[in-house]
């Protein structure tokens, strides 16, 4: 059987997955990720367990990694980029160049500003592209994102709750006691074109709303939202006890103030037919939707591509070039990874390699939720999906 190399750019859930679907195949994989860390933005995300897993695939993240890492198949380039590419009779050639990435929420990667390393040549008989997504910028929108300090996006107040002591006020380090959830900022937007659902918000912020809750049973948490997105095969009944225990409201606030206290006033209005309301909440989440990542555009011109009308890349890109998971658009945690394992079996195929994805791909990894708060024995592996 010849050897086979492959090369992944991005090293999110979507690119850990593939590339680990193909080293179980024997194929050698180059895994360039422009970041430090691996994971991407999944791996920000906090486990949402309350007396049970919720099936919110956070712990999926750290499986992936170490599944990428302990594979001598696989190996790995943080803080690189594709540099030169080229395609030749039957390859690509390429060069691995350091980019010393900006990480989320500032600060430089490790080795930013150092003296770049010469480019490394290689090769490779295929390419993953596994670029992930970007998270909507609330700048411009009228919540005062950058300005009010208790005005936070979704993926901040996940890195919040991993945090000992959970969610806390950016402006004085209280817990809130009136927390709002607005969904849909960024996606779903006509004005801004971006016209898709971005699949994981609802999810998240419920699951994150009630895992707020169970914490804290005093908290009062609100919805704002436009629809819910169904999710997880027990959505129906999660949606249920969510009814019960948050005060989803369907509609968008329009405009938010500053009050005093650090307090954040919304104004909405649910229906054409009712006034304009206002309420004040002692932080705001801003459900910030998913947008193709920064720089796709120019990845895509040098890999000879042409993308979606939407900005993010088809299924199939070009002959011997596949994408994966979110860079084909908006995806859940559980969804890029089936989508990644689909494009390893069609990169497979593309090798004419032999194989068998019953056999050898397992459906999905399964790693007991590790959350402190769960009783012991309540978790089992096989709970997340």
């Amino acid at each position: 059987m010849p050897d086979h190399r492959v090369l992944v750019i991005g090293a999110g859930i979507g690119g850990l997955t593939a590339a680990s679907a193909l080293a179980l195949f024997g194929v050698q994989v180059d895994l360039v990720e422009r970041r430090t860390a691996l994971g991407g933005h999944a791996a920000r995300f906090a486990c949402k367990a309350t007396d049970r897993c919720v099936k919110c695939g956070a712990c999926l993240v750290t499986e992936a990694i170490a599944a990428a890492t302990s594979d001598p198949r696989i190996r790995i380039h943080a803080e690189s980029r594709v540099g030169e590419f080229r395609r030749t009779s039957q390859r690509f050639e390429f060069t691995i160049e350091r980019s010393g990435e900006a990480m989320p929420g500032g600060g430089r990667a490790p080795g930013a500003g150092r003296d770049a390393a010469p480019p490394a040549a290689a090769s490779a008989d295929a390419v993953v592209l596994a670029a992930g997504f970007d998270a909507f910028d609330p700048k411009d929108k009228a919540y005062g994102h950058g300005v009010f300090p208790n005005v936070i996006t979704l993926l901040e107040m996940e890195q919040e709750l991993r945090q000992p002591g959970g969610l806390k006020r950016p402006s004085d380090g209280s817990a809130p006691q009136r927390i709002a959830f607005i969904q849909c900022v960024g996606s779903r937007d006509a004005k801004l074109g971006h016209l898709w659902c971005s699949q994981f918000c609802c999810g998240a912020a419920l699951r994150a709303a009630r895992r707020i809750k169970s914490l804290r049973p005093q908290t009062e948490i609100t919805v704002f939202y436009i629809d819910i997105q169904s999710f997880g095969r027990d959505f129906e009944t999660f949606y249920r006890q969510s009814q019960q225990d948050l005060r989803l409201i369907r509609a968008i606030p329009s405009e938010a103030f500053a009050v005093d206290g650090g307090g954040v006033r919304l104004i909405y209005t649910e229906g054409a037919l009712h006034p304009a309301t206002e309420a004040v909440f002692d932080l705001v989440v801003l459900s910030t939707g998913m947008v193709p990542p920064a720089g796709l555009d120019e990845l895509a011109a040098r890999l000879g591509l042409i993308l979606a009308d939407t900005g993010y890349a088809s299924r199939d890109p070009a002959n011997g070039i596949f994408a994966a998971g979110a860079v084909r658009g908006p995806m859940s945690i559980a969804d890029s990874m089936a989508d990644a394992r689909d494009a390893a079996a069609r990169v497979l195929a593309f090798l004419d390699r032999p194989w068998s994805l019953a056999e050898r791909l397992p459906a999905a990894p399964r790693p007991p939720c590790s959350h402190l708060v769960i009783p012991q024995g309540a978790c089992k592996a096989g709970d997340v999906r």
